[in-house]
């Protein structure tokens, strides 16, 4: 398992700017994209959060991740978070790239979180 490049803290008090280049560096530098992306919701996080207007974190990068890298469910579960990336026709594209990777994942998240229900009802019922 790969550690986290940083902390919450990191993400939310360092200079805006500096932080964006730290992240570019790190997706330059490792083939972690899911990592990458989650780290982007919590920029994305920080601008809606923040009292200033900043731009969208990162644009180059969600951009490439999305478009130029082969459908994977993980990938797939975050593409509605990154809606302001792409232009209504790129997001039609892009939808159809991936809705059966978002309906797949969401079936096996569903699935389990039933068996995990059923299996604790019976560890439950049977003392």
């Amino acid at each position: 398992m790969q550690k986290h490049p940083f902390t919450c803290r990191q993400l939310l008090n360092r200079d805006y700017r500096k932080i964006q280049r730290q992240v570019t560096k790190y997706y330059r530098n490792t083939t972690n994209l899911v990592l990458c992306l989650k780290i982007i919701q919590a920029l994305l996080i920080r601008r809606n959060l923040a009292a200033e207007k900043l731009d969208l974190p990162l644009v180059e990068i969600v951009r490439e991740i999305y478009q130029k890298n082969p459908a994977t469910p993980d990938i797939a579960a975050e593409i509605y978070q990154f809606g302001e990336y792409f232009t209504a026709r790129e997001r039609h594209l892009l939808m159809g790239k991936y809705k059966q990777l978002v309906r797949l994942f969401v079936l096996v998240r569903i699935l389990g979180e039933r068996l995990l229900h059923i299996r604790k009802r019976g560890l439950f019922l049977s003392g």
